[in-house]
């Protein structure tokens, strides 16, 4: 998609604010970002800007402010596309200024680098599966090893020791109890850290799905099935800052079963289009 040319067609509002500050460090609104290892700060800021983006399925307004004070007007589109501004976003009129959002009562993450995982509310449905109940006491052991590892930078063991805690769960409470679907969720999160995109791909899109057939709470299910996107354009594109990843014969494999899932849990439109159009183009590559 080319850059926003018509920059008065952009709304007003939202206006995002992206501060980077000079430990190299960025947030979005206030807001740290996760940084993927390797990833520039600007370029995690943007990426989450870009999610906003798809989800209004419009281009929005951004303010990018550097550690030298300057502000940077920008437009930035669902696919990425930064449009910079000479002139800063002119203000909305006082009658049409948007309301403040309510604050959230209980928001949801991916699970953190600790690896201890975020269990997000209770589902829509489903009586008495409970996602915010933390792990019974003996598996606390299997967890503090999970966060050990993260703590030490050591995401390989960090992921063993994930897997050894899904497979007790598992074994325990079946693959959909809310327990065994939360550390998978640490699982993705831990092999998208470390750029391994074909298995965070294969967890996310687990994560999503599971979620979403036990009628878990929707936002952190749509963040998980975004996040499987996000995991299968890496395989799609190659990336400078991740080389050897690239690989379109995988993303050919996987791109049925993620439509399957991005269709399921119903992502924004943008999404499952702009997926389908890449699959179309890797027919040639992997056959």
């Amino acid at each position: 998609m080319p850059v926003v040319t018509d920059h008065d067609a952009v709304p007003l509002t939202p206006v995002y604010t992206i501060v980077i500050r000079e430990s190299g460090e960025a947030s979005v609104d206030g807001h740290p970002v996760d940084t993927l290892p390797g990833q520039d700060a600007r370029d995690a800021a943007l990426a989450h800007i870009q999610e906003k983006a798809a989800r209004l399925d419009r281009p929005v307004r951004v303010n990018a402010k550097e550690p030298d004070g300057s502000t940077w007007p920008l437009i930035v589109d669902w696919d990425g596309e930064v449009t910079p501004l000479e002139h800063p976003h002119p203000a909305p009129p006082a009658a049409r200024r948007a309301p403040e959002p309510p604050p959230a009562a209980a928001p949801v993450h991916l699970p953190p680098p600790t690896g201890e995982p975020v269990i997000p509310g209770p589902p829509l449905a489903a009586p008495g599966v409970d996602w915010m109940a933390p792990l019974p006491p003996e598996y606390r052991e299997m967890l503090d090893a999970v966060k050990s590892a993260d703590v030490a930078g050591n995401l390989p063991a960090a992921e063993v020791a994930a897997k050894d805690l899904e497979d007790a769960l598992d074994d325990a409470y079946g693959p959909l109890h809310p327990y065994t679907v939360n550390i998978v969720a640490v699982r993705a999160n831990l092999a998208l850290r470390r750029a391994a995109w074909a298995t965070s791909l294969e967890l996310h899109m687990r994560a999503a799905w599971r979620r979403h057939d036990q009628q878990a709470p929707r936002d952190e299910t749509l963040h998980l099935a975004r996040q499987a996107h996000f995991c299968w354009k890496h395989l799609v594109a190659q990336c400078p800052k991740h080389p050897g990843t690239h690989d379109p014969a995988q993303a050919q494999q996987s791109a049925k079963d993620l439509l399957r899932v991005l269709r399921q849990v119903d992502v924004e439109p943008i999404i499952i289009t702009t997926t389908e159009e890449w699959a179309a183009k890797l027919l040639p590559v992997a056959s």
